[in-house]
């Protein structure tokens, strides 16, 4: 007898994208010992996600562990310099009836995710366990803990409890003009404003990846003391890559996205696998401006907006039954503007100790998310030890792929030389 799971209305909101992730290069041993330890977390239990057929029209899930099984392959060995290519590649061969895919390819490891099973958190623990090279490696924290499936109640009403007199500020901060939550319809236009030139367009994602040198956030952190006391590795490097982009001949829109990790708003003791993380776009921001991008999240924080957003997109799924990537534009200016949207996944310390086979500066964890629109470049970046790992997903049929790779290089060549004059004097 099958199994069933009711996913959330924020992994339905997510069932019909994929997150493509690859890390190495690493000891993963063999295909069977990758195999043996996969069907080991999926067989733990439905809420541990990776046994779990995602289905975008409807949230009564599948659980068959067994089936995990069936999408873990082993290719061809591939190099450091291959692996945006093969990113793109691996996701272009995603199929939605499969909600994992693994290939293991030589010393890295390719992995093909739903995005309806999870956010950053499930990928990095399964990396993180894979990539351990100990007999007796031990699992995931999670594992042998209660996962909660359906987590936005509880952080809802514990982050009220602990803020009640920001309760009114958060909702008017909500809805107030020049701010909206992550969306994926399409820019409205004012009937004023004069006639874009389009063309017909459809998607066409793909990746640009690069590693900063060791000892970047040690730098940054060092820099913030004197130019911007307070600001987060986060929000320096958010504006340092927006200022890559400005300066390698793209025309940046005012504005930037930004994914927030919900589970700060939960007691300490709860795990959370699926999707916990909200999208907040702000409509009038120069993401060039490490001091402006600094604010805009440190407000959006303290007024908790990423759980008012997570909240009012629920909302809107039990209304809609629209996941958010589910309707693309057809049409594209014919002179696009980036939209930036940032994912920061932060310091991942579950992965700096694992059974790397190189050197912090020659790794790689890369992820290529689906961008969405069309103008969208989605920026997701992680931190292991000093070095951030940087990804840039794009449609390359909108931007010229060589043009995004050369921003990416300026970002890791010296990111802080990047930001603006009046953040750059003491």
């Amino acid at each position: 007898m099958t199994t069933m799971y009711r996913a959330s209305s924020l992994d339905m909101l997510r069932s019909d994208s994929r997150i493509v992730t690859v890390l190495g290069p690493a000891d993963f041993g063999d295909l069977e010992r990758v195999r043996t330890r996969v069907l080991a977390l999926a067989s733990i239990g439905p809420s541990t996600r990776l046994g779990l057929h995602a289905d975008q029209f409807s949230a009564g899930w599948r659980y068959e562990p067994e089936r995990v099984l069936e999408h873990i392959t082993e290719g061809p060995a591939v190099g450091h310099e291959q692996l945006s290519a093969e990113l793109t590649t691996f996701l272009h061969t995603s199929v939605p009836g499969i909600s994992v895919r693994i290939r293991l390819a030589g010393r890295y490891l390719f992995l093909d995710l739903n995005h309806g099973l999870g956010d950053a958190l499930l990928p990095v623990d399964l990396f993180a366990y894979l990539a351990d090279a100990a007999p007796d490696a031990p699992l995931p924290a999670w594992a042998g803990s209660a996962i909660d499936g359906h987590p936005l109640r509880k952080a809802l009403l514990h982050w009220v409890v602990r803020n009640p007199r920001k309760v009114l500020d958060t909702v008017h901060g909500r809805v107030r003009p020049g701010v909206k939550p992550e969306s994926s319809a399409a820019r409205e236009v004012p009937d004023t404003a004069s006639p874009i030139e389009v063309r017909p367009w459809s998607p066409s994602p793909a990746v640009a990846t690069v590693a900063t040198p060791l000892g970047t956030t040690d730098a940054i952190r060092r820099w913030r003391e004197s130019h911007l006391p307070g600001a987060s590795v986060s929000a320096v490097m958010c504006a340092a890559v927006a200022s890559a982009f400005s300066r390698t001949s793209f025309s940046l829109d005012r504005s930037a996205a930004f994914l927030f990790d919900c589970r700060r708003y939960l007691p300490p003791s709860t795990a959370v696998l699926g999707n916990f993380a909200a999208g907040i776009s702000f409509s009038d921001i120069d993401p060039t401006s490490a001091q402006e991008v600094h604010d805009a999240l440190s407000n959006a924080i303290a007024n908790g907006r990423p759980i008012a957003s997570a909240t009012i997109s629920t909302i809107k799924y039990k209304r809609e039954r629209k996941a958010v990537s589910g309707v693309h534009d057809d049409r594209v200016p014919v002179q696009p503007k980036v939209e930036l949207m940032y994912s920061d996944v932060g310091r991942v310390r579950q992965l700096e100790n694992v059974s790397w086979c190189a050197e912090p500066a020659d790794r790689a964890f890369f992820v290529i998310a689906d961008p969405g629109r069309p103008e969208s470049v989605m920026i997701t970046m992680e931190t292991i030890g000093s070095v951030v790992f940087v990804s840039a997903s794009f449609h390359d049929n909108v931007f010229d792929s060589r043009s995004v790779q050369s921003a990416l290089d300026v970002v890791a060549s010296d990111p802080l030389a990047l930001l603006a004059p009046q953040e750059t004097t003491a």
